[in-house]
């Protein structure tokens, strides 16, 4: 069976709805206290591929718009063509200007030594965590919400061509 963007796009969706579950559910203390961190970065890039199967999905469905598909990593933003179909000019856009687009396709997964850190204080235990990897379960819930209602739109558009 022949893969799609499409397939692809829900696939990785319903990965982020299942590790956020994990994250949700999970005793904080698991994995030496590294298993929050873990599922919401196994959250993060499932919502980056899911995204970034949606660009070409968007891409490939208009065929008024003919365009390669940038090698590896790649968001809205990256695609250089002077016509684009409205819907990757708009994400290109919001990937700017909406702080919970602009967070998620801004992650890079890595600490740096050095980069600003915030701390948890609980009781006597105080818990560093580096200020980009600061997600929390809610805030990984809305941009799953987000994506998805991104994503149904621009579907109900295509339908429209």
């Amino acid at each position: 069976m022949r893969e799609s963007y499409r397939g692809q796009c829900n696939l990785h969706l319903h990965f982020a709805k299942q590790f956020l579950t994990s994250l949700d559910q999970e005793p904080e203390a698991r994995w030496g206290g590294h298993y929050a961190r873990a599922m919401a970065d196994a959250v993060v890039w499932q919502l980056q591929l899911s995204y970034r199967a949606h660009l070409a999905d968007m891409l490939t469905q208009q065929p008024k718009f003919p365009q390669q598909l940038p090698k590896g990593d790649y968001f809205a933003c990256d695609f250089k063509a002077s016509e684009l179909p409205p819907e990757l000019l708009e994400l290109a856009d919001r990937e700017r200007h909406t702080p919970w687009l602009r967070a998620m396709v801004s992650e890079r997964f890595i600490n740096h030594p050095g980069a600003a850190v915030t701390v948890e204080v609980s009781g006597l235990i105080a818990k560093d965590s580096l200020a980009t990897h600061s997600q929390g379960a809610g805030e990984l819930e809305e941009w799953l919400e987000e994506l998805n209602s991104l994503i149904a739109r621009h579907r109900a558009t295509l339908m429209e061509y």
